[in-house]
């Protein structure tokens, strides 16, 4: 008798989670893999997108040489966006002679250089600035005041060219016109 009462207790579960019980912690552990699995492929992803942009032709770093006196546009400058860790923006700033270089405070360059020059990157002696709506390289060591006078300058070269080109075209026109007469 003894035999049969361990017998039927064995068949029956004390507990009352038999195979069912079983079927749904296999069930869960199955689940939990299966999300552990997705956010590996999600992290590892990320990890690889992280990576740093390749850096362009024009924006190989050259030996600067002898110090370059003055300011000069630089129409290989510009932002780009791109994704990385965790798929989160990032700015990057490139131009001829800087490579790719991360820019952390992207939108309040943005609003100060509208005002004032600001700095972008320094590669060795060689400086990047951004002002109103152009880039400006130099090599000489200007501060913001600097750049701000050296562009107004410029600005006004252009202007009084613009005026003399058009002055010496009105004259041009009026020569033709009287010798026509």
């Amino acid at each position: 008798m003894r035999v049969l009462d361990d017998t039927v207790r064995r068949a029956r579960p004390s507990s009352g989670t038999g195979s069912l019980g079983d079927f749904s912690m296999s069930g869960v552990v199955g689940v939990v893999l299966l999300l552990c699995a997705g956010a590996a492929v999600f992290v590892a992803l990320s990890w690889w997108q992280r990576s740093w942009p390749e850096t362009p032709v024009f924006a190989r770093p050259r030996p600067s040489g002898a110090v370059e006196r003055g300011l000069w546009p630089d129409a290989n400058a510009g932002f780009f966006t791109d994704r990385g860790f965790l798929f989160r923006k990032r700015h990057f700033f490139v131009a001829t002679g800087c490579p790719p270089t991360r820019i952390a405070d992207f939108s309040s360059l943005d609003v100060r250089r509208r005002a004032q020059p600001v700095r972008v990157a320094r590669v060795g002696i060689r400086s990047w600035w951004w002002f109103e709506d152009a880039f400006y390289r130099e090599s000489a060591g200007y501060s913001e005041g600097d750049v701000v006078a050296l562009v107004r300058e410029r600005e006004h070269r252009e202007q009084a060219r613009r005026d003399r080109a058009k002055l010496i075209s009105e004259l041009d026109a009026n020569l033709r016109k009287r010798d026509q007469e």
